[in-house]
């Protein structure tokens, strides 16, 4: 509001003949009003990070659900398997010192001695709140009461930082996997909350069983899965896969990938999930575009794209098909 009025007042003292001034004074006192406004608001704004731990992944996404429901809404909160919390844990660097290795074992008995947690079944949410300390503080303890609500214990700042940090370093990891016969990618859907353990469970079944017809070792495959945002009528989630090629031909590996993450888009399209969230249909997720849209819907985008772009310029290729051939051709059939 202050940013308002600063500049509505400017405009009005340039709008008088007799008191104009410069365009470039002018200017210069909106930047600087702009560069104040952002000054005080970037001094107020705080960060904290906190996770929260929960018994198994059921659990965590009833809460995920119930912060939907309530509208109560962090800067960021994901919820994590079990797989991907160890896989985190192990990205922890070593300490050489004795104190630190003594209060981890301590922290260790306590969450699964004390606690009761199942270290092949808890999962973790991770938490970042910004803003206000009164806006941080409120969201927080709403937060926390609500994980508390479904069996779920505080893990600490350090492990909602870590956690959060993660999500930059997995394509990081993903090339030096790249590196050590190891092919892993990632995908993104939304779905409803009714459909997002079945969802999940059924594309991580569908992942181990379509990687293993191929030649893929039990032991080879690792899928993982993330909800990542809320919304009052669903969720995103990612999916995780990641297969060990080792020994095998080289020259298919890439063809052996597109098989599994294609049956992978199939499950989930059949347990109610999208094509995709937020990162578009492109050419990969084309093959799936007639089962996410009717013929007309597809047929009236087309008609746009060629009134715009005639010469097909912009996004070449993407999401449409540009004849019934290739249609045919690059249509996923199961």
């Amino acid at each position: 509001m202050y940013l308002i009025r600063r500049i509505s007042s400017i405009r009005n003292r340039f709008s008088q003949p007799a008191k104009a001034r410069m365009v470039s004074e002018t200017l210069l006192d909106i930047l600087m009003c702009i560069s104040h406004v952002l000054e005080t608001q970037l001094k107020q704004k705080q960060k904290n990070f906190d996770s929260i731990l929960f018994h198994s992944w059921e659990k965590g996404v009833e809460f995920m659900h119930e912060l939907s429901k309530k509208k109560i809404y962090p800067t960021s909160c994901r919820l994590v398997d079990n797989e991907q919390f160890k896989f985190g844990a192990s990205l922890k660097p070593a300490t050489n010192s004795r104190l630190e290795k003594i209060i981890d074992e301590i922290k260790k008995f306590y969450v699964l001695k004390i606690k009761g947690f199942d270290v092949d079944k808890l999962t973790a949410c991770t938490l970042l709140f910004e803003g206000s300390k009164k806006e941080m503080e409120a969201l927080h303890k709403d937060c926390l009461e609500t994980g508390f609500k479904y069996g779920g214990m505080s893990g600490g700042p350090e492990n909602g930082l870590r956690g959060y940090l993660l999500t930059f370093l997995i394509a990081y990891t993903r090339d030096l996997a790249l590196e050590h016969n190891v092919a892993g990618e990632s995908f993104e859907l939304s779905c409803p909350w009714d459909c997002v353990n079945e969802l999940c469970e059924k594309t991580k079944n569908r992942i181990h069983k379509r990687a293993t017809e191929l030649g893929f070792a039990k032991e080879r495959v690792w899928t993982s899965f993330r909800v990542t945002q809320l919304y009052e009528t669903g969720a995103a989630i990612y999916v995780y896969m990641i297969l060990s090629h080792k020994g095998m031909d080289h020259s298919k590996i890439v063809h052996y990938y597109e098989e599994v993450e294609d049956a992978a888009r199939d499950e989930v399209i059949k347990n109610g999930g999208s094509i995709s969230h937020h990162h578009g249909v492109g050419k990969i997720r084309k093959g799936f575009i007639d089962r996410t849209l009717p013929r007309m819907a597809v047929d009236w985008q087309k008609d746009i794209k060629d009134a715009i772009d005639p010469k097909n310029i912009f996004a070449v290729n993407n999401t449409i098909y540009r004849s019934d051939e290739e249609r045919a051709a690059t249509q996923k059939k199961f």
